[in-house]
């Protein structure tokens, strides 16, 4: 009979819910004394049954999930005089032994019920009180945030792959390159690596079928020893590799570093890199007669303001400051102007994908479309390149503002929510914006006769750069101010990054927020761009420097491509910059 009540007793603890509040108290009333005594109930012996632990491998045991904490024994079903309670369960069950690789810390296991209290005894010892209730198991705690796939001992992963190398790339010393030979095959595989002060960065997941495999390690900056792993990752569970070391090479002679001002990572953007591009100017001149005498380099440089991808063409020469992001696929489009052979180079970083594709007359400014076309200015025109080379005139400068406009546009700029292109006239100070499929001028900004008016009414373009339409559908550009034309002596806060509101039923810009605090100038170039978060991402161009700036107007990240002798406001000129969190997502291969 007592083998009967214990096993009642661990068939109701396996019954009661797991994951609940933690236990409650005894049963309510206590047994009533009888006249005779009473069989003793049995104390709940039994433990609650354990919780499921996580799938672990050899040596590092967990799942993506920790396992439930057990279900609390139940009590005894009586006291042997009523006056004992009846033992709770031992304990509660185990929780998972450890959470997947990636995750917080496994959910803690329930607490053990509380038992219920005996029968109290009676004036004769009568029959044992039916034993209150066992209390529930208490609730496993929270699962910890647990990583996608549990991971298995270190090494595990080295009967997986064979042949492992580790190598700098030829023409990008930042670049690592790896080899490998996958001799079981996986669903994914992929490169997990760190380096002196970075966390745990990994590549692009791939296919793990058997054979050559090739992945490259990005982001990392110049002459640094790297720990890289190769992860094959089957059934939920990653097997990694030992450590293979790498280092990256040291940067090329003659590129141009940036140095870092100030920056606050509670204030900017959270992307990682800048990718933008810098003439090696002589720099240092008034009179803007020491630019376009340098060799220009497309970068990609992280908060630290340490370069951690470059390219150059020293050989052609030509000018790149457009450089662009693809929209129709994971590369770069840089753009190869105003000297040596024009046209644009599409590629992926590692150069696995490169085409270079000739564009007569192209004469400074690129932007492209989410269809792969290329929008680009040439001989006084807008014109279109679709992805199979056919060229087609949007629009005509010369053509709609006559033999006397300055058609020279520093700026061609593809705004997706309307199908619109801006370009920047910054001799006659006007900014036209048109519609890209039918050629019409939508309206022009500035000095031009009938364009909008501004309110303020003391504000004015003056050698204005990059306008562009944020996603808001707001106007923002880089000027001078109006007391302060292109050919002024430079000085501080002659300079405005500025946003307007655009009224279209009364044809008005309309100043929404404005930065003139910067003691920087720009003789020629400068750019604004709004970002996600709200910041503003601004360069001075010929003045080298690089701000994001808050809404309120603190800046939140500042470096300087610098000139050490001359001018101050004459340093290195920086072309466009984009923020970018993702490097592999410039290196998938080339256009969809």
């Amino acid at each position: 009979m007592r083998g009967a009540r214990g096993l009642i007793a661990v068939v109701f603890g396996l019954l009661l819910p797991v994951g609940c509040a933690p236990g409650e108290g005894g049963g309510p009333t206590p047994g009533t004394g009888g006249s005779t005594t009473g069989n003793g109930g049995n104390g709940g012996s039994t433990t609650g049954t354990a919780g499921t632990t996580g799938t672990g491998g050899s040596v590092g045991s967990g799942g993506s999930t920790a396992g439930s904490g057990g279900s609390g024994g139940s009590g005894g079903s009586g006291g042997s005089v009523g006056s004992t309670a009846g033992a709770g369960g031992t304990a509660s069950g185990a929780g998972g032994a450890a959470a997947g690789i990636g995750g917080a810390a496994a959910g803690t296991g329930g607490a053990a019920g509380t038992a219920g209290r005996g029968g109290s005894a009676g004036s004769a010892a009568g029959r044992g009180g039916t034993g209150g209730a066992a209390g529930r198991g208490g609730g496993g705690g929270a699962t910890g945030a647990a990583g996608t796939s549990g991971a298995a001992g270190a090494g595990a992963g080295d009967a997986y792959v064979s042949g492992v190398t580790v190598t700098v790339h030829a023409q990008t010393r930042t670049i690592l390159v790896v080899t490998w030979t996958q001799a079981i095959s996986a669903e994914q595989t992929f490169l997990e690596f760190s380096f002196a002060g970075s966390g745990l960065m990994t590549s692009r997941a791939q296919a793990g079928a058997t054979g050559a495999h090739r992945d490259v390690v990005l982001g990392v900056p110049a002459s640094t020893a790297v720990t890289v792993r190769v992860v094959s990752r089957q059934g939920g569970v990653d097997y990694k590799t030992r450590d293979y070391m790498g280092t990256t090479g040291a940067l090329p002679t003659g590129i141009p570093l940036p140095t870092l001002l100030s920056y606050n990572a509670a204030l900017a953007s959270s992307d990682r890199y800048i990718f933008g591009s810098v003439e090696d100017s002589t720099g240092g001149c008034t009179d803007g007669n020491c630019y376009y005498d340098g060799v220009f380099w497309v970068y990609i440089m992280d908060r630290q303001a340490r370069i951690v991808w470059y390219y150059a063409d020293a050989a052609n020469n030509a000018a790149t400051s457009f450089q662009r992001i693809a929209r129709d696929g994971e590369y770069i489009w840089l753009e190869k102007s105003r000297q040596g052979t024009r046209g644009v180079l599409k590629m992926t970083l590692d150069r696995q994908y490169m085409q270079m594709i000739s564009v007569a007359g192209l004469a400074d400014a690129i932007d492209v479309t989410d269809d792969g076309s290329l929008l680009y200015d040439a001989n006084n025109e807008l014109r279109e390149m679709n992805k199979a080379g056919t060229i087609r005139t949007i629009w005509s400068c010369r053509t709609a503002f006559g033999a006397s406009f300055n058609c020279y546009s520093n700026t061609v700029n593809w705004s997706s929510a309307d199908d619109t292109v801006l370009m920047s006239f910054p001799e006659p100070n006007t900014v036209a914006q048109i519609n890209r499929q039918t050629g019409a001028l939508v309206a022009t900004y500035g000095d031009r006769t009938g364009s909008y008016t501004f309110s303020p009414t003391t504000w004015s373009f003056e050698f204005q750069h990059f306008p562009n339409i944020t996603a808001a559908g707001t106007l923002i550009l880089s000027t001078h101010l109006s007391a302060y034309p292109h050919r002024s002596p430079a000085g501080p806060m002659h300079h405005a990054f500025v946003e307007f509101d655009i009224d279209r039923v009364n044809k008005r810009l309309v100043e929404k927020w404005s930065y003139t605090q910067g003691t920087e100038w720009t003789w020629a170039k400068g750019m604004a761009i709004r970002l996600p978060n709200g910041n503003t991402l601004a360069n001075y161009g010929t003045g080298g420097a690089i701000r994001e700036i808050t809404p309120d107007k603190q800046t939140a990240f500042h470096v300087k491509f610098d000139v050490p002798t001359g001018d101050d406001y004459f340093n290195k000129m920086v072309g466009h910059n984009v923020l970018i969190n993702d490097l592999y997502a410039l290196n998938g291969g080339g256009p969809r």
